[in-house]
């Protein structure tokens, strides 16, 4: 009886063993401030002049040829949502120190700028960081200037908190100008001061006895993830295997799945959650596959991708614009390309762009004797709206991209030189 009861036991303990291995994987990632192989863009924010309260700071030098500016650390739309709930009153924001000021100005022939560090609206105790006012006609002068660590004041998961921000400031004279200006004016944006944020959330997790990295970044193309092993560098952007995630999308970490679920900013966490039972894996990297995208031709003609694969059974698909320098400059080598691949390979161009006409003459003139379509888009604007432009992550500009007729990716890169020559060698290779 002991024996049976034992035995009843030891089976009991062992099923409920498998179900705990076959429980999928929820992962809490932790993750800090870093600035070191940075794979994101680094942003550049403009400082505004202020124009009122002036007699609350101290320790202005030479006050007729001297600016403060100020950035905010706070989005007007984090610090609307603050007001909303009741978290600070519209007429004392400035009570939760929100803004860096600095004072930009011009004084016994040199340039200058003080940044008000400790928050006190008094210049005089802080640093003067003084130079030549021709020092951005040459073009490495950022390397003159200090990456500075301040802590500054955010917004999140709707409360205020502190975080240490890694910010480079510079002169930037010609980030901001008129076509009429006085001479008051002209001096006033010459001293113009930027500031280039150089960091960004970093952590990592073990997987299978797998360690990976993972980078997170809120930019100009909304919250930013990127993930590798972390004993190597992240992947450059116009690399072919470069993903670039957002909020719930799916990626795939050796054979397991996951929905990355949420993201915190305070305190800093990012949870991936394992999914089972994927049917289909869309994505926009190679060795993925890509949805069935409808698109438009100049003639304002529809077709899908799988349309267009049907008679050949291979796509590529080039993003460009006219207003791309590096598209144009690759053009007659499109050109060159088309006549040798086009009888194995449709080629179809897409022209991110608010209007068609330049893009039909450009197109007629250069001999781009192919599919022409439009995606319509303010030219630089890092509009990710258009389904294909958001769903396939076109940031670079040419962008490339190689599908069969089941759509599957099978190469990816962007720009010219040697990621267009990868480019080249692929087609030679797949089509000898």
């Amino acid at each position: 009886m002991k024996s049976r009861l034992f035995l009843l036991g030891f089976f009991i303990i062992l099923i409920s063993c498998n179900k705990k291995e076959n429980v999928p994987s929820k992962i809490t990632i932790d993750l800090k401030a870093r600035t070191d192989d940075n794979p994101f863009r680094k942003t550049l924010f403009t400082l505004r002049y202020l124009n009122t309260g002036l007699d609350e700071f101290q320790g202005i030098i030479n006050k007729d040829s001297s600016f403060v500016m100020y950035l905010n650390t706070i989005s007007s739309r984090d610090l609307e949502k603050a007001i909303e709930i009741g978290k600070v009153k519209k007429e004392s924001t400035d009570s939760i120190h929100s803004k860096i000021y600095v004072l930009s100005g011009f004084n016994k022939g040199k340039r200058y700028f003080i940044i008000d560090v400790n928050e006190n609206k008094d210049f005089s105790d802080d640093k003067l960081i003084e130079f030549s006012k021709n020092i951005t006609d040459k073009e490495t002068y950022r390397d003159s200037f200090n990456v500075k660590s301040l802590k500054v004041t955010k917004f999140s998961n709707d409360k205020f908190y502190k975080q240490i921000a890694h910010l480079q400031f510079l002169p930037e004279h010609n980030s901001i100008s008129y076509i009429q200006e006085t001479e008051k004016e002209k001096f006033k944006h010459s001293l113009q001061i930027m500031a280039l944020e150089h960091d960004f959330l970093y952590g990592t997790f073990e997987l299978d006895k797998v360690n990976y990295g993972v980078g997170v970044k809120e930019g100009m193309f909304g919250t930013e993830i990127i993930f590798k092993k972390s004993d190597t560098t992240f992947y450059s952007r116009n690399h072919q295997l470069f993903a670039d995630y957002k909020l719930m999308d799916t990626l795939k970490l050796d054979d397991k799945y996951f929905r990355i679920d949420s993201l915190s900013f305070f305190p800093s966490k990012l949870i991936i959650n394992e999914i089972r039972n994927v049917a289909t894996l869309y994505g926009f990297r190679t060795n993925e596959i890509s949805k069935n995208y409808e698109i438009t031709d100049l003639q304002n003609n529809k077709s899908t991708l799988k349309e267009l694969t049907e008679e050949k059974g291979f796509i590529l698909l080039d993003f460009w614009g006219t207003w791309c320098e590096p598209c144009k400059e690759l053009t007659p080598e499109l050109v060159e390309l088309h006549k040798k691949y086009n009888k194995h390979i449709e080629f179809v161009s897409l022209a991110f762009e608010l209007d068609p006409k330049p893009v039909l003459e450009y197109t007629k003139n250069n001999q781009m004797n192919w599919y022409n379509g439009i995606i319509n888009g303010k030219p630089k604007s890092g509009d990710m709206s258009s389904p294909i432009i958001g769903g396939l992550r076109i940031q670079c500009y040419p962008t490339f991209i190689i599908m069969d007729s089941n759509l599957n990716i099978l190469y990816r890169t962007c720009g010219g030189e040697d990621n267009y020559l990868g480019l080249k060698n692929f087609l030679n290779s797949k089509f000898k």
